[in-house]
């Protein structure tokens, strides 16, 4: 054997060579776990985010000095910085400057750490994820802490676009903001984003805009929170870390949502008013999409700030078992398509600076943009809201029993009491209706027989038209409970994201409801359309389902985005309109109002969150001459003489849920387990609250409210048109200045004269 000397040398390259190839593989590795697949770094060698001659976004404010005007109105001039992409939005006729980043005069004292500090000043705040990695947890940051730029600034027709690179997250952003007549439009142009590996979950985009400190003025964030509220500015708020943040048009059900108690949101609108400047923005374009995000004075800095918050992902819970509940929570994969994401703001003149002024600009968006028509009556006398119950049911031992509250023939006579009492404008809303009473849906016609059927509902029908009366029947199509409409779950039902049917139990002794595909539902109510007809009905009342719902459709046959699903709830109103001619629908998202004619059980409430100082009218300024509204039924209240005083000051017509005097006891049923629903015990009650509310209302049934505000503790003044005033006094003594007497627990009407 012949024995070779080794080389050492020779060896310990071998070795160095192999150590350097295991380390590039590692790194290759840990590159494709931060970036993403092979491709993604294919994309990266390219590398899209070189500087290319420009400069890093630099920390802190815009130089003033360095505004240029780029775009000028009638009634506003738009200033952009170049160096930065802030701008400032200036009123020709009172110099009055918005400006889109943190008010500079205050800026020194700012006190937040460096890190939100440079996020406060950035024209864009992102959170991102690692979604490929489900414990992975989401970054917020602004260009700054992104190693950000700007990239292709341009001068546009009004305005200006630009891009936002942030090379850190392998992310570009492209926006476009443009002055019009008496508004300036922020876009986010999604068709031009470009995403690496990590995840894009939502953009703030000029969070800042219009923002301000707690600094001596008087001051408020307006949110669309339940009816409307209110957060003062406050210097030293106590709780101080918590925010606001709200999905537009309520929760999507097919995602992971926070338990937090608080109203939907039905407007996509917000506001912030500081001293005699305000303003207040509409999410115009892509609102399914948004939230309302907002931050007082002391949660994220100093200064009281208020935003739209762009999804494009959302958490979700990926279930393994559905025996044993297991799972876990990560995030959408493909981003959310819209058309648009656009926010107007529109800045206030200081004799329109308040929330009776910000609603008067939504009123008018409604009324220009969006078709909705003012309101039109021949009706001297307020109009009254009666909801008939047919029938219900309750558990039963080994079925459901079937609760009768009011056949046809009891509501004529009910509906004839009223009337004779010298109640002579109704509209009746006819529930639980449909077969097996009010908690079954699916299958609604024909109209059970146990009631009188579609030959007694007719007849009916047919009374109530020849006293004027008009008569809808409530469904909800977005639940089915029994199969009926050719409906099977599996098929047919509303799924998840995970892919599980969504379903809903009002009642722990009731089967579930499953939630049905609104592709679906869209059929049922077209082929429902020609009984509705014959029957001789008005409309539809469409209750806590089209109009209030809107979950993405994860179904692969029926599959809807939640901008899609708005769109196929306007087809369904659209056509059920044209059909019938009229619709009501409770407490809706306002994209219904142009085919929608009167709101029932409009909330008069809010979230009670602990930043929230105040609840306002802000729905019902909005809606008062635009379309007829009620509140909570009237027979329901916990308080009755203060919420009748409310509904009086909120301008809202009275409403009562009824049944004929031989009811079945409905306290053990699914759904209307209220005790005493019989008319005959609530006509003198109704009687004596329509009198009240007549001599109040009647008088401005068309007009629009145009101020509401706080004259006293517990005293309340709402405003219409310039000469008629309602003052409410909540107080247990009278309220009494400049001549003005208003008793306890009362209200006066005064028209004319000089407000006190």
């Amino acid at each position: 054997m012949t024995v070779r000397k080794i080389n050492i040398k020779l060896v310990m390259k071998l070795l160095l060579s192999a150590v350097l190839l295991i380390g590039i593989g590692w790194f290759a590795l840990v590159a494709v776990g931060l970036w993403g697949k092979p491709a993604d770094v294919a994309v990266v060698a390219g590398n899209p985010f070189e500087m290319k001659g420009t400069v890093p976004y630099k920390a802190g404010l815009p130089v003033e000095a360095n505004f240029e005007q780029i775009a000028e109105s009638d009634q506003l001039k738009l200033l952009v910085d170049k160096a930065s992409a802030h701008f400032q939005v200036i009123d020709k006729a009172t110099g009055k400057i918005w400006r889109s980043y943190p008010e500079p005069k205050y800026w020194e004292e700012e006190t937040v750490p460096n890190t939100w500090k440079n996020n406060l000043t950035s024209p864009v705040i992102i959170e991102y994820v690692n979604a490929k990695n489900y414990k992975s947890s989401s970054v917020t940051a602004g260009l700054i802490e992104n190693q950000g730029y700007l990239e292709n600034f341009q001068a546009a027709e009004n305005g200006f676009t630009v891009t936002f690179a942030l090379p850190k997250v392998q992310l570009k952003i492209p926006i476009e903001v443009r002055l019009h007549k008496d508004y300036v439009e922020t876009r986010i142009l999604d068709e031009g984003i470009v995403e690496g590996a990590l995840s894009l979950l939502n953009i703030k985009l000029y969070p800042l805009f219009g923002a301000q400190p707690s600094a001596g003025q008087e001051g408020y964030l307006l949110l669309p929170d339940g009816s409307g509220s209110l957060i003062h500015f406050e210097a030293d708020r106590l709780m101080q870390q918590l925010t606001y943040n709200e999905s537009v048009y309520g929760q999507d059900l097919s995602y992971y949502n926070e338990n937090t108690g608080r109203q939907g949101i039905t407007m996509p609108v917000f506001g912030l008013k500081s001293g005699d400047q305000a303003f207040v923005a509409i999410i115009s374009e892509g609102e399914a999409f948004a939230n309302v995000y907002a931050a007082p004075s002391g949660a994220v800095g100093r200064s009281n700030w208020v935003t739209t918050e762009w999804q494009y992902r959302k958490k979700f819970f990926q279930s393994v078992s559905k025996s044993t509940g297991e799972g876990f929570y990560t995030y959408s994969g493909d981003k959310f398509i819209t058309n648009a994401r656009a926010t107007r703001y529109y800045p206030l003149l200081p004799n329109k600076s308040d929330y009776a002024g910000m609603a008067e600009v939504y009123r008018n968006y409604l009324i220009q943009e969006q078709g909705v028509k003012p309101l039109e009556t021949n009706k001297k006398d307020i109009p009254l809201f009666v909801d008939i119950v047919g029938a219900d049911i309750e558990k039963g031992l080994f079925a459901d029993s079937y609760l009768k509250a009011t056949t046809t023939e009891e509501a004529t006579e009910l509906v004839r009491s009223i009337y004779d009492s010298g109640i002579q404008h109704l509209q009746i809303q006819f529930s639980g209706w449909q077969q097996d009473g009010y908690s079954t849906h699916g299958g609604y016609f024909p109209v059970d027989k146990r009631l009188g059927g579609n030959k007694g509902m007719k007849s009916f029908i047919s009374f109530a038209h020849t006293l004027d009366i008009p008569v809808y029947l409530t469904a909800n199509y977005t639940l089915n409970t029994n199969g009926d409409d050719r409906f099977w779950w599996r098929r047919d039902g509303l799924r998840n994201l995970a892919g599980t049917v969504l379903e809903e139990r009002g009642n722990e002794d009731q089967d579930a409801a499953k939630f049905v595909s609104p592709r679906f539902y869209e059929k049922v109510v077209s082929a429902d359309l020609n009984s509705y007809k014959s029957l001789g009905a008005d409309g539809i009342y469409f209750e806590d389902g089209i109009g209030k719902q809107v979950n993405t459709d994860f179904n692969s046959r029926y599959s809807a985005s939640r901008a899609e699903v708005v769109d196929v709830q306007r087809s369904i109103l659209n056509k059920s309109k044209e059909a019938l001619g009229s619709l009501a629908a409770n407490n809706v998202n306002f994209y219904a109002l142009a085919q929608i004619d009167h709101v029932h059980r409009l909330t008069a409430d809010y979230s009670y969150d602990v930043f929230i100082s105040e609840a306002i009218p802000f729905a019902q300024i909005v809606l008062h001459g635009l379309r007829t509204y009620s509140l909570e039924w009237s027979n329901l209240r916990d308080e009755f003489d203060d919420e009748l005083l409310r509904s009086i000051e909120y301008g809202a017509y009275p409403a009562y849920v009824l049944s004929g005097d031989k009811a079945a006891d409905l306290k053990n049923s699914y759904s209307y387990w209220y005790y005493s629903l019989n008319y005959k015990d609530w006509i003198d009650h109704l009687r004596a609250e329509y009198a009240k509310t007549n001599e109040a209302l009647a008088a401005v049934q068309e007009q629009f409210i145009t101020g509401h505000r706080t004259l006293a503790p517990n005293v309340k003044e709402t405003e219409y048109g310039s000469d008629y005033r309602i003052i409410v006094n909540y107080n247990q003594t009278d309220y009494s200045k400049d001549g003005i007497i208003v008793p306890a627990k009362d209200f006066v009407v005064i028209k004319g004269g000089t407000k006190p």
